[in-house]
């Protein structure tokens, strides 16, 4: 998980250096929203490729997100949030995640969403 915030870490700060045309970012994010961010997206993602609803969760993660994060710096990780769900339902999908769908339900059910 460190090297996954790690590297989100450093694509959102490409991703803000471009919309700010090449400007030093300024974050305010902190490591614990960057993990909350990672794993609402891991979750939400293998949930997706499990056919699991997950309307009403992500919605609460996006109100999370757009609360958490400011200016520039909310779009990037918006991006970072869709990228890392359609990651983690591609590998769900296609057996590569370590967790069942069984498991997914019920990391889904005792989730504390935001």
């Amino acid at each position: 998980m460190v090297a996954l915030r790690h590297s989100l870490a450093h694509l959102t700060a490409a991703i803000i250096a471009l919309s700010t045309g090449g400007a030093e970012p300024v974050y305010a994010a902190s490591d614990a929203d960057i993990d909350r961010l990672t794993t609402y997206a891991t979750i939400l993602g293998r949930a997706t490729a499990c056919g699991i609803d997950v309307d009403g969760p992500s919605r609460r993660v996006g109100r999370w997100i757009d609360n958490t994060f400011t200016g520039q710096e909310r779009a990037a990780y918006l991006n970072v949030f869709i990228e890392g769900m359609y990651w983690n339902a591609q590998r769900q999908a296609s057996g590569q995640s370590p967790d069942t769908c069984a498991d997914v339900t019920r990391v889904m059910r005792t989730m504390a969403w935001p």
